[in-house]
């Protein structure tokens, strides 16, 4: 174990057991990274779209657990209570929501950290999640963990500022949602398209886009030309939004 131990907690999830320890250990700053990336946030396919055109798709972890899970969600409710058959079924059901919960944490981490990793500036929508998730797509966005992800790469990006130098920091930015996804990020055309549309041609400016890097490049942009007092300049005069491409 690395470092000073300074709290140690005992914790019980169903039939296991762990201890976890909080220890302190001096900090290890990441090489210096002028590079900003927007990233749009999603359910299916994507999990995260970035400004540059990756696209890490979505693992539905729940959705694929799904059939599984209703299955023994039925055999607990036909078991009686006191029975030993139904604590048997009740600790089965509580074993695939952990194996559900620890898939998707550990996909959070490592997004996180690859993030992290590269990019001195990371910009990302400021979403209501709350209530996103009592809206239509609820499903999907519990299953992504949107709230979770943003949460790890906020206290990842963090860990890493306070290292004594600006450029070996790293920083989350949050900016207004609005338009993201309506604004052509060329020539700025708004146009209001259905969810369905996933590329379609600027009929400004006649380019070609995928709607889902449009917007992350938007979002980029957004931390770029902020209002004054709104957000920090995100990142240096030259490393503007690459041109859109399908």
């Amino acid at each position: 174990m690395e470092g000073k131990i300074k709290t140690a907690t005992v914790k019980r999830e169903g039939e296991h057991w762990y201890i976890i320890f909080i220890t302190e250990v001096d900090p290890k700053p990441l090489p210096p990274s002028e590079e900003a990336i927007g990233i749009d946030l999603g359910t299916n396919p994507h999990f995260l779209v970035t400004s540059e055109g990756e696209m890490v798709e979505a693992p539905r972890h729940f959705q694929k657990a799904e059939e599984k899970l209703a299955k023994a969600q039925r055999e607990l409710s036909r078991k009686k209570k006191g029975k030993s058959g139904r604590k048997k079924a009740r600790l089965k059901v509580a074993k695939l929501h952990r194996k559900i919960a620890n898939q998707r944490r550990d996909f959070h981490h490592k997004v996180a950290r690859k993030l992290v990793n590269r990019y001195g500036t990371i910009v990302h929508e400021d979403l209501n999640i709350l209530a996103l998730s009592r809206s239509y797509v609820a499903k999907g966005i519990h299953d992504a963990g949107w709230a979770q992800f943003l949460a790890i790469l906020a206290y990842k990006a963090a860990a890493h500022r306070a290292s004594g130098s600006v450029l070996a920091g790293r920083r989350v930015i949050k900016v207004d949602p609005k338009y993201t996804s309506q604004d052509c990020p060329v020539c700025g055309h708004r146009e209001k398209k259905p969810l369905w549309v996933r590329a379609y041609t600027c009929p400004q400016c006649g380019a070609l886009l995928h709607r889902d890097v449009a917007a992350a490049q938007n979002i980029l942009a957004k931390a770029w030309t902020g209002p004054s007092g709104e957000t920090p300049r995100a990142f240096p005069q030259g490393n503007t939004p690459r041109s859109p491409g399908l």
